[in-house]
């Protein structure tokens, strides 16, 4: 298979508008014995080409140097992959640097916010891998982003009634298979409004026609696997947009209650 993302940190010191994994929502993080057990298990059932850990925000995870070094290990096969939006990386922990030259890790910066306490935390965070020689590749995402939901009148999260198929055509998240625990989905998206769901982001009657999606576990057979990937458009497609819709790259405003280590602080300083 192409690739495998990870989520192991919910929350963000972001709140980006169209957040595809509704992380100015969320909160936490899966601590690190129970995630590389979970690795653990589907390594025996999948070899992915690219292995990519994401979120949410990773350098906001206590434990993520040992993530990286064990997943490393179980992942051998695959080219490793780190996501972060790089305001983090100006006071990263030295044995996170550590581990990402140790294990091969490509560090991929989303520069998400023209906002300027944020540039100079960039340039901050980019000078100090510089000294470390730890290559990074940065993606610009700081004017447009592609939608794939709705607000509604209350700003709400609503989805598009699109046909699947030529929804499909113009996902972004095609490639985008993630495993959480025991359950792998065939996109992030999917996973999310499961999660949202359940955890009273979204509205469950709202989301129905994607709630009907069921993830493959660690019970499913190499041959249940391979089928479920080889499909294309499946019927909860129709929740995307069935043509790119183009957005202004906005933050969301922050609430006077929500300055703490998953979402961006007044001062921008976030979590960490």
């Amino acid at each position: 298979m192409l690739q495998i993302t990870s989520e192991f940190v919910h929350g963000c010191n972001l709140r980006c508008e169209f957040c595809a994994v509704f992380s100015p929502h969320r909160k936490g993080f899966i601590p690190a014995n129970e995630l590389l057990e979970s690795y653990a298990q589907w390594r025996r059932k999948i070899k992915p080409q690219y292995f990519i850990l994401s979120g949410g925000e990773p350098f906001l995870h206590p434990e993520l140097a040992s993530i990286l070094r064990e997943s490393a290990k179980i992942w051998n096969e695959s080219k490793l992959w780190l996501t972060t939006n790089g305001l983090l990386l100006e006071r990263a922990k030295p044995e996170v640097l550590q581990a990402i030259k140790e294990t091969g890790y490509k560090l991929i910066v989303t520069e998400h916010t023209f906002d300027p306490v944020h540039r100079k935390k960039l340039d901050a965070g980019y000078a100090r891998l510089k000294q470390e020689r730890i290559s990074f590749v940065v993606r610009p995402s700081r004017l447009t982003w592609l939608a794939i939901h709705q607000y509604g009148t209350m700003g709400d999260y609503i989805p598009y009634d699109s046909n699947p198929k030529t929804a499909w055509n113009n996902c972004k998240f095609r490639h985008c298979t993630i495993i959480i625990g025991d359950k792998l989905y065939k996109c992030t998206h999917l996973l999310h409004i499961h999660d949202g769901s359940q955890n009273g982001i979204l509205s469950a009657d709202t989301w129905k026609a994607a709630l009907t999606y069921l993830p493959l576990t660690l019970q499913s057979t190499p041959e249940e696997i391979v089928e479920h990937l080889r499909r294309r458009a499946v019927p909860e497609c129709t929740i995307c947009p069935d043509k790119p819709v183009v957005v202004p790259a906005r933050q969301l405003p922050l609430k006077r209650d929500e300055c703490n280590e998953s979402v961006a602080c007044p001062n921008g300083q976030g979590g960490g």
